[in-house]
């Protein structure tokens, strides 16, 4: 017997035969370990990247010679042993994964014989360095267990089937937390640093690879549950982050290789950007009081602020920014200058007059950068006010991220830079309809924007954790707002098409009463009513179901037809008798088509009965003088003159069709494809922003949805020119590229125009 998630052996199988088949077992392995292969060098490849930035930045802000030439020194003799370190580690991953497949299943380890914990005088025997060592490789284990329990729980219990055992001890899962650090440690034992120099090594571990190694235990999860590896156990909805080298290397392979890496950040690019800061507020002194820190520059000699108290004095700032939630960009600018001034309190830098202290140029010109990033956030054309005031909030936390991480500029996928590109996706499509409660929009982006300010103060899994919970709910918004718009065009098309095909077949009997004039041709009122209150529909049916190729369509217009006929006096016996022949047959006809549409069928036997009449009398050769005879008008379609009316400005007069101007706007308002976002102000003079969701092919007339894909307005082509054109309306532009990304852009485009230098970057 077997279900979804136990494989079925023989009843009296021993322990070493309760496992996957041979066969399924290589495979699945083999696939794991392919992975492995994989996945554990790009890995590494941002550890040590990052260790050459943070080696430069400590050697920068040293304050000795000797401390200097110690970083400068550690950064040189880890270059040359990058390769060996890398190799032993990786290698020796996949050995020891091997082998964990080969030999016995490691079973838990119990109290009863679980090695003693060491003594106070076994613990004083080991070297305080080897302590201190051991130390920070436990903290970071401990952290990884904590962080990824769930994850890890599922990958023990799956790879405990696949050994053929209930359970296996944790801390023998050859990529487990503790395995990963001990093998780092094997592997960096070939560089004979200083302890504390090695401690920074082991804390950049941590934060480059222990915090990725989470998505590594998703993947193996995910290739177990292929191989139908307990498949039902409980899947976390939020995945962990994957490593920007890892994400990198795969967005390569799904481009075939080619991409179009953005430029790297570097200090020369960034000092930069930050004399382009310092220039700019030279000439605006109202902004001189919050840049405190500029005024220090002219004094080298003053004692240089640590990147460390300068982290922790943000962290105080931050706390404080928690409780002001200003609603406009002037309050927000007011928040903005407060806080500056607070920072400098917190370090105690003195006055802006006489500094006492200076900060690092590394980190003045992370600080101005930073400003000038949030300069043109903030400028964004594409964000509402009220949401510029919400993202601006952010620019703190992202200071520390940039602080942290100089990849913060140059990576796409880096957590922080995905939450704010995220949180502006949403944001562009948000209009000030009031509602600020939790569930709104506006509740959801400050939902998230609270959380960063009180959750982070150095581990960016707050941005992940954030960024995975907001996307989860924008995907939910975004899935339900194309089931509307999908239903909206769908009602629209079949409206559409409904008025074509009454067109039509209002065409249709129009012809034929043009085609019956007196004095050759009478059209008696019972066949005109009959035709317009009731085979108007019957045919109206027949090519709606069936289309104008049917033969059902045929048939309607030939009744119609020949109906009229068969009321025109008959001179000649061949055509009394092709009528006398025709008239069961058309009845019949008349009488199924009718009750098809369910007619009136009081109404309908008193028009056969006056019909009959109109027959005796063309049998005869003569009209039924005693049946009126209809006036052939103009058919009434049964549809209101106009469904849509047209917007035009209030102070402008309305303008005909024909005379709309073919000028540049009408131009734009033509080329609008749907998806286009458009912001225009109503007669109430509030913004409305709206996305054109469909089209008519018949009358060009325009249906604007907002973000939930409800619709809020449908205009006329001459109405979104005169908007557009009375600068009461605007297209959205460059919605496709993210918001940092615009940012970054616009302020590389500045450099380049104001410094040569740069364009070699």
């Amino acid at each position: 017997m077997a279900d979804h998630n136990v494989i079925s052996f023989e009843e009296n199988a021993g322990p070493a035969k309760k496992r996957l088949t041979s066969e399924r077992h290589r495979r699945v392995v083999a696939a794991m370990r392919k992975h492995l292969e994989a996945v554990l060098p790009q890995l590494f490849q941002d550890l040590f990247d990052r260790l050459d930035d943070e080696f430069y930045e400590l050697a920068d802000k040293s304050a000795n010679d000797l401390l200097q030439t110690r970083y400068f020194e550690a950064m040189r003799e880890l270059r040359k042993l990058r390769q060996p370190i890398e190799r032993g580690f990786v290698e020796g991953r996949l050995r020891a994964f091997e082998r964990f497949w080969q030999e016995a299943a490691p079973v838990p380890v119990t109290p009863a014989n679980e090695a003693l914990v060491p003594g106070e005088q076994e613990m004083s025997l080991v070297d305080e360095a080897d302590l201190e060592e051991s130390l920070a490789i436990e903290t970071l284990v401990s952290k990884a267990n904590n962080r990824y329990h769930r994850t890890l729980f599922a990958l023990n219990k799956r790879f405990a089937v696949v050994h053929g055992v209930t359970e296996i001890d944790p801390r023998a899962n050859p990529v487990g937390p503790e395995a990963l650090a001990e093998a780092f440690a094997e592997a960096l034992a070939q560089w004979e640093g200083e302890t504390a120099v090695r401690l920074i090594v082991y804390k950049s571990f941590d934060r480059h690879v222990m915090a990725y190694v989470g998505a590594l235990y998703d993947e193996l999860n995910d290739i177990l549950v292929a191989h139908e590896v307990l498949p039902k156990i409980a899947r976390k909805v939020r995945r962990n982050p994957v490593a920007p080298s890892v994400q990198r290397a795969r967005d390569l392979d799904d481009q075939g290789g080619a991409s179009e890496v953005e430029p790297l950040f570097d200090g020369g690019m960034l000092k930069a950007l930050g004399e382009l800061v310092a220039a700019r507020r030279r000439e605006d002194p109202r902004q001189e009081g919050a840049a405190w820190y500029a005024r220090a520059d002219a004094a080298p000699n003053l004692p240089v602020v640590s990147t460390h108290d300068l982290f922790g004095a943000l962290g105080e700032v931050q706390r404080y920014s928690m409780n002001v939630a200003p609603v406009d960009m002037a309050s927000l600018r007011e928040l903005q200058a407060e806080l500056m001034l607070s920072l400098g309190r917190e370090l105690e830098v003195g006055s802006p007059d006489r500094p006492a202290k200076r900060l690092a140029d590394s980190d003045r010109s992370m600080l101005d950068v930073i400003e000038l990033l949030f300069d043109f956030i903030l400028g964004d054309e594409n964000l509402p006010e009220p949401m510029k005031a919400l993202l601006g909030r952010l620019q703190i936390p992202m200071l520390k991220v940039g602080l942290m991480d100089r990849r913060f500029f140059s990576d796409p996928s880096h957590p922080a830079r995905r939450l704010l590109n995220s949180l502006a996706r949403a944001a562009l499509a948000w209009t000030d309809d009031g509602d600020r409660s939790a569930n709104s929009a506006y509740g959801r982006i400050e939902s998230a924007v609270t959380r960063v300010l009180s959750d982070f103060t150095d581990d960016v899994l707050v941005f992940e954790q954030v960024y995975e919970e907001f996307r989860n709910w924008l995907e939910r918004e975004q899935r339900n707002a194309t089931v509307a718009e999908k239903r909206l065009a769908q009602a629209r098309e079949g409206q559409e098409h409904l008025h074509l095909a009454r067109s039509q077949v209002n065409e249709e009997l129009q012809a034929l009463y043009n085609s019956c004039r007196a004095p050759n041709c009478r059209l008696p009122e019972p066949v005109k009513e009959l035709l317009d209150t009731g085979w108007r529909d019957v045919m109206l049916l027949s090519l709606l179901r069936e289309g104008e190729q049917s033969e059902a369509w045929e048939n309607a217009r030939t009744r119609a037809k020949e109906l009229v006929w068969s009321v025109q006096p008959k001179q000649d016996p061949a055509e009394r008798k092709r009528l006398l022949e025709a008239i069961p047959n058309l009845l019949t006809a008349l009488r199924e088509g009718l009750n098809n549409i369910s007619f009136d069928q009081h109404r309908a036997a008193a028009l056969f009965k006056e019909l009959q009449v109109c027959h005796i009398a063309a049998l005869r050769g003569s009209w039924a003088e005693e049946v009126p005879v209809a006036d052939v008008e103009e058919p009434d379609t049964g549809e209101a003159s106009g469904e849509v009316e047209e917007i035009v400005l209030e102070s402008s007069s309305p303008v005909a069709a024909s005379e709309e101007p073919r000028d540049e706007y009408h131009e734009q308002a033509e080329k609008m494809a749907p998806g286009t976002w458009l912001e225009w102000t109503d007669a109430e003079g509030r913004e409305v922003r709206g996305k054109l969701s469909w089209r008519s092919q018949l009358t060009g007339n325009c249906v604007f949805v907002d973000r939930r894909g409800m619709k809020i307005a449908e205009m006329t082509l001459p109405g979104v020119a005169a908007l557009l054109r009375s600068g009461n309306g605007r297209i959205l532009e460059d919605l496709d590229t993210p918001l940092m990304d615009r940012a970054l852009n616009a302020m590389l485009d500045v450099l380049k125009r104001t410094d040569p230098e740069a364009r070699s970057h």
